[in-house]
């Protein structure tokens, strides 16, 4: 059973005085991490010192400790045995070096050897280094000296493992200062030289802050707030470009921006010492806490609230199932059973609804006992990812209802002159801050990239699409989708959605691009009867909705202006075909309806005659997550037009030559019916060509 709390966010605005604005958000507990696996081969020793002998305490050490080693064992996986948990009294100098060691030694090749340290630091007497204090040091220059791991010795320590990869987090600052930034000791040498970075290119160093600043709590709280935002990074809040893997880069800038929102009383800094691009951990893929609403508001003036939005559930995908029967015997096998458990496992592995697999299941269990406990099991997990989906798609409805009325109301605002420039700045990024900077998750942002710093917006929302091979093209649909060929195609990154009018109108405003033909008489449009040029209607052209009236040029300048390109036909089958599936559809071999699809399915676009806003019909999404593959808009590819494909490039190359008097188009319109909506079937298009049904989307490769 899912439990599932549905937050509604509410953006409220009003006059407020001073001081009359509440804090509604909260720092996220850490606990229970989304599963991430890969720390079979680790090893790590874990220390949080929260009461010291004879220094001020660290409040929340232990907590912060504790919630790492619930990650690296339950999330990572780490063999619980090859974890050192080291706390408060169990903290000394000798204990600390004796599990550095013991811990070099047991990761493996493979593996990952991690040091996460939640205490005090200093610098040494002379300035040359810093020193991690150990449980019992006294507040003399001596005890540091004595009852301190020198960072420089630290890391020889690691050094000496096996590991293939090092990762060290240290929420100490070596300046000498306490989370309330007095001096541990007085009269020591500032640090001048932290440590330099190891030769050894295994290391990624993340530290709380730099040499001359302390490192303090969350504002609000009481637990140390470096290494708990690195942990929430890695539980997915710093995943910067969705792509699924963090690397330290995006760890330091996460909680350096974080630090940068919300920190008042200090300046601190978090550190990286490494490379950027190091891959720490596969991301949870958990949204962290809403900035905005975490930020002291600003004096004065007209101020909003918005409530925490809490993270859409993860619907995790059913994994495969290959059963298969162990030896038989011919004279005592059971034919029937045997013949039904074959073909509930080929159902189970089509594109066939969960609820039909379900059934099937169930059946076998009831008729064939022999099968009851593993179909049962496996048709609760099918269960189980129904009620996720259900779950998942209940959040998403909501938080789009408190997202669409926030926006009516913000929409109406920004172009008021009597308010202030400065207030809608800051209610851009509050809105953007609750709904997110992605198109995907939030339409409207496009629109706010006039009030936002640059860079905020992220103008294109990238899914990352594993390269492979596939069979390209289909022995059922019509000619020039044939032969059957093999094709094998590179690692790339899809925007989630077409281009919509939004983000091409940025496009045209920075001078790259020409205007849509949507008011020069030039575009066919739809009349309700058949196609005339003429000017395109008011109810296509949303900031949200696929751009339309544009040529392949225009569409091509666009590609390049962010980037990228248009997808090699190749590309595009591979992607419609989630990644290459031997499937009819985007999201498996149920004929598209209207529930899938934006199409001609009871009416046209599903009874609007027109597009709908991009990503309106989620069920259809690919496995990677990209939208409206099959229906919206066609989409225009780079590919010349060619009747078959015999001769075709088989390495996912554009077919360029010889050149032609068509480009191709690719995955039907809200004007098309379910067999022109299939992944395999081609169109083609004048180069010069706009229609109110012709859009286009980008790809660009990802370097290794």
């Amino acid at each position: 059973m899912i439990r599932q709390v549905i937050t509604v966010a509410v953006l409220s605005l009003m006059l407020l005085p001073l001081g009359a604005l509440a804090q509604t958000a909260s720092w996220p507990e850490v606990g229970a991490a989304p599963i991430v696996g890969g720390g079979e081969g680790d090893a790590a020793v874990v220390v949080g010192i929260e009461n010291y002998a004879f220094v001020p305490r660290v409040a929340g050490a232990r907590s912060n400790a504790d919630a790492w080693h619930d990650w690296l064992t339950r999330a990572r996986k780490v063999p619980v045995s090859r974890v050192a948990l080291l706390r408060d009294s169990d903290a000394s100098v000798e204990n600390i070096r004796d599990a550095v060691v013991r811990a070099a030694g047991e990761a493996s090749p493979q593996g990952t050897l991690w040091f996460v340290f939640v205490g005090h630091g200093a610098p040494r007497e002379d300035g040359k280094d810093g020193l991690l204090l150990a449980v019992d040091v006294q507040q003399t220059a001596r005890s540091l000296a004595s009852r301190g791991l020198a960072r420089g010795d630290l890391l020889k320590l690691l050094s000496g493992t096996r590991a293939g990869s090092i990762r060290v987090v240290l929420d100490a600052c070596f300046s000498g200062k306490s989370g309330s930034g007095e001096a541990i000791v007085a009269g020591l040498q500032p640090l001048v030289v932290t440590a330099e970075a190891s030769a050894d290119r295994r290391f990624a160093i993340l530290t709380a802050a730099r040499s001359n600043q302390y490192a303090g709590a969350l504002p609000g709280t009481s637990r140390p707030a470096f290494s708990y935002l690195v942990l929430g990074g890695l539980r997915g809040w710093a995943d910067e470009d969705g792509d699924g893997n963090l690397t330290a880069g995006e760890l330091q800038r996460y909680a350096e921006s974080v630090m940068r929102a919300v920190v008042r009383d200090r300046d601190q800094t978090p550190t990286l010492l490494g490379d950027v691009a190091a891959q720490v951990a596969r991301s949870g893929r958990e949204r962290g806490p809403d900035l905005a609403a975490l930020a002291r508001r600003p004096a004065g003036g007209m101020n909003f609230e918005v409530t925490a939005l809490p993270a859409l559930p993860t619907v995790a995908r059913v994994a495969d199932f290959d059963a298969r029967a162990g030896s038989l015997d011919l004279d005592t096998v059971d034919v029937d059973a045997m013949e039904m458990y074959d073909k509930t496992l080929k159902l189970d592995k089509s594109g066939a609804a969960p609820a039909e697999k379900i059934a099937s299941w169930q059946g076998l269990s009831r008729r064939f006992s022999q099968f009851r406990e593993m179909a049962d099991r496996r048709a609760a997990e099918w269960e189980n990812f129904v009620a996720q989906q259900k779950a998942a798609e209940e959040a998403r409805l909501a938080r789009g209802v408190a997202r669409d009325k926030d926006w009516a109301r913000l929409a109406r605002l920004l172009p008021l002159e009597v308010i202030k420039s400065e207030d809608k700045r800051r209610w851009a990024a509050a809105f953007v801050a609750a709904y997110g900077k992605k198109s995907s998750d939030n339409p409207y942002v496009a629109s706010l990239a006039d009030w936002l710093p640059a860079g905020t917006v992220d103008m294109l929302d990238w899914v990352l699409v594993p390269g492979g091979s596939f069979q390209m093209g289909s022995n059922d649909g019509a000619g020039d989708e044939k032969p059957v060929h093999q094709v094998t195609v590179p690692t790339f990154e899809m925007t989630r959605s077409e281009v919509t009018f939004g983000q091409y109108q940025s496009c045209v405003s920075a001078g790259a691009c020409t205007p849509a033909h949507v008011s020069d008489g030039s575009c066919y449009v739809w009349n309700g009867s058949s196609w005339a040029q003429g000017n395109l209607g008011a109810g296509f052209q949303g900031k949200d909705q696929p751009v339309v009236c544009v040529d392949w040029d225009q569409a091509n300048a666009f590609a390049r202006w962010v980037g990228g390109r248009l997808p090699t036909e190749a590309e595009w089958e591979y992607a419609a075909r989630s990644g290459g599936r031997n499937q009819k559809y985007p999201w498996g071999d149920k004929d598209a309806n209207c529930n899938l699809a934006v199409m001609n399915d009871g009416g046209l676009g599903c009874g609007r005659s027109g597009t709908w806003p991009v990503c309106s019909k989620a069920a259809g999404n690919t496995v990677q997550g990209l939208c409206d593959m099959a229906g919206n808009v066609w989409e225009w590819v780079q590919d010349w037009y060619h009747e078959s494909y015999g001769g075709a490039p088989t390495d996912g190359r554009a077919w360029e030559s010889p050149a032609g008097s068509f480009r191709v188009g690719r995955g039907g319109s809200w004007y098309n019916g379910a067999g022109v909506l299939r992944s395999a079937f081609r169109s083609r298009f004048a180069p010069g060509f706009r229609n109110d049904f012709l859009g286009f989307r980008v790809l660009r490769l990802v370097t290794p």
